[in-house]
């Protein structure tokens, strides 16, 4: 009798085991990963990022001129200088705007020169209304398209609007503008790198005459789980079935409707498109904060994250992570985000994992980069000519530190555009 009563719940248990046996053969056999199957994404609450509009849309370089023309890049590792001069120039007004100039590259070059100025430059033409948001200011002049902002210090009644395309130039009479306190953030210390405005196959780039001294950075690297981002973004509502297919390197998620995520494990990215969101726009500024409200709600890390550039041609956004207020490349191949607008309903959106965490002290403190005009002609030694170069710019390579995984090197170094692509000098002149 005893023994009948034992024989259910022994069999109950053998088959458990056996169950239990064959799922984990199930799971951990190769051919799984080329299996379709259908999971739960349970959406995560919304998190609120601590970066705002105006923080990650701030503009790239600030550039001062003195009463005697000695032109200098600036930068200051503890305080972001972008943020301070944008602070202090919140309460001026305008109301009127006159051009002044345009097509003439000569007038335009002896503009950006001009003595006793200070420069705020973006990589790509902005919108008025969208300065007005990015810099909490009320200039009421006509909505137009410009890439860098000159304030004279010696007259408060007036800035102006530059394009490089075009080479135009506008003045606006301000109101209100306390030059003194652009001043007082210039007096600051400041790391200043000696500079000079060039034109290069029309396009005006940044020269700098001699050798530059940056600083290394090391960072212990961060990395964002992908279960993280298929639980924020690939969801709709409380409980969405998505259908999950793993690969060798790579892992899709699919809603069979509005979302599809591709993870990349290889390369540590993610390409994520949204068939459900309204971004695009006629206007800079609604197409702009479309993309910075999809940024805040994909959920990745954004502190050290800014604006880089806009291709209005292909509706592509760039944004990369800034160290010293210098841009970093070979994070990925697109930087750190970045974000094309397919129509007025849907985006594409790449992304990488990693994202730099907490900074430890480097091997090497600095690193010195040879001048503009000594790049140059190491370029067109190694046969890259100078009419084919595009762009120009200092930033860091992304480097993973061999003996320590968790760890990312930053090093400064040369980028040079060619074909609408950067890349870093080393591998054209072929040491890399």
């Amino acid at each position: 009798m005893k023994l009948r009563n034992l024989w259910l719940p022994t069999s109950l248990v053998a088959a458990l085991l056996v169950s239990l046996g064959l799922s984990g053969m199930i799971w951990t056999n190769p051919a799984h990963s080329n299996l379709s199957s259908r999971t739960k994404v349970t959406k995560n609450a919304d998190s609120t990022s601590n970066t705002t509009f105006q923080d990650i849309y701030l503009p790239s370089q600030i550039i001062s001129t003195n009463a005697a023309g000695k032109q200098e890049l600036l930068t200051n590792n503890r305080v972001n200088v972008a943020t301070d001069l944008r602070n202090r120039m919140s309460h001026f007004t305008a109301e009127k705007a006159k051009s002044i100039s345009q097509g003439n590259s000569k007038t335009y070059l002896a503009q950006l020169k001009r003595k006793g100025t200070v420069l705020m430059n973006y990589n790509s033409a902005i919108s008025v209304n969208f300065f007005r948001k990015a810099f909490n200011n009320q200039l009421k002049v006509p909505n137009q398209k410009f890439n860098r902002m000159q304030f004279l210090l010696n007259d408060p009644n007036h800035l102006y609007l530059l394009n490089d395309q075009g080479y135009r130039i506008v003045r606006v009479t301000l109101k209100n503008n306390r030059s003194d306190k652009l001043r007082h953030v210039l007096a600051d210390k400041m790391v200043k790198h000696q500079v000079t405005f060039k034109l290069l196959n029309g396009k005006v780039i940044l020269n700098y005459p001699h050798n530059v001294k940056l600083r290394t950075y090391s960072y212990q690297l961060s990395q964002q789980t992908q279960d993280y981002y298929a639980n924020r973004i690939m969801t709709t509502n409380s409980n969405s079935n998505v259908q999950i297919k793993r690969h060798k390197n790579s892992t899709d998620y699919d809603d069979h409707g509005f979302r599809h995520m591709t993870v990349d494990e290889s390369t540590d990215t993610v390409n994520f498109t949204n068939y459900n969101a309204q971004i695009k726009s006629n206007s800079f500024l609604q197409t702009m904060n479309g993309i910075y409200e999809q940024l805040v709600m994909v959920g990745m890390p954004l502190d050290s994250v800014r604006f880089y550039s806009y291709d209005s041609g292909s509706d592509t956004a760039v944004f990369r992570t800034y160290a010293g207020g210098v841009p970093v490349f070979d994070q990925s191949d697109f930087g750190a985000i970045q974000m094309k607008v397919l129509d007025q309903s849907s985006y594409r959106m790449k992304f990488s994992l990693d994202s730099l965490q907490v900074p430890i002290p480097p091997v090497q403190s600095s690193a010195t980069i040879m001048s503009t005009n000594e790049l140059i002609k190491q370029l067109e030694a190694a046969g890259t000519h100078e009419s084919k170069i595009q762009g120009i710019e200092l930033g860091y390579e992304w480097v993973r530190d061999k003996s320590l995984p968790k760890v990312v090197d930053l090093s400064p170094t040369w980028y040079v555009k060619i074909g609408n692509q950067w890349e870093n000098y080393r591998k054209l002149i072929g040491q890399q």
